[in-house]
């Protein structure tokens, strides 16, 4: 019987702006990572039809929630380093902040292509081939 719960897939990213040989390995979300990502988009998507100074600072609280939660349960090697050479964990939302802007938005282009989050939202909603 095939197995559903396999987690072991992972894949290698070199990061271009992490020269000269920044890489880091992504895991796949399990299915319960991808609707506990869902619902929080989900809840960001109800708020912006609200429209007040309160709930942009909500949405930008769970923009910021949503990419933590994306960079702890994806990335499982990586040889990035603070200005003292210790490896960054990015399990820890302030490592996680202290990164690079640019190595940062790379990461999350990877973790989102991995995952397919909008690609499968748009491409054949019906689940038919």
């Amino acid at each position: 019987m095939p197995v559903g719960t396999n987690l072991d897939d992972t894949d290698r990213f070199d990061l271009k702006s992490a020269p000269p040989d920044g890489y880091v390995v992504l895991q796949r979300m399990s299915y319960g990572d991808k609707l506990a990502r869902q619902a929080m988009v989900s809840k960001m998507q109800v708020l912006t039809s609200k429209g007040s100074k309160d709930v942009k600072a909500e949405l930008d609280m769970m923009s910021r929630q949503t990419a933590l939660f994306d960079f702890a349960r994806c990335i499982v090697e990586h040889n990035l380093t603070d200005a003292n050479d210790r490896l960054l964990d990015f399990k820890n939302s302030r490592d996680v902040e202290a990164l690079n802007g640019r190595i940062g938005e790379e990461i999350n282009l990877y973790i989102d292509r991995l995952n397919n989050f909008e690609e499968e939202d748009e491409s054949n909603p019906e689940g038919n081939s």
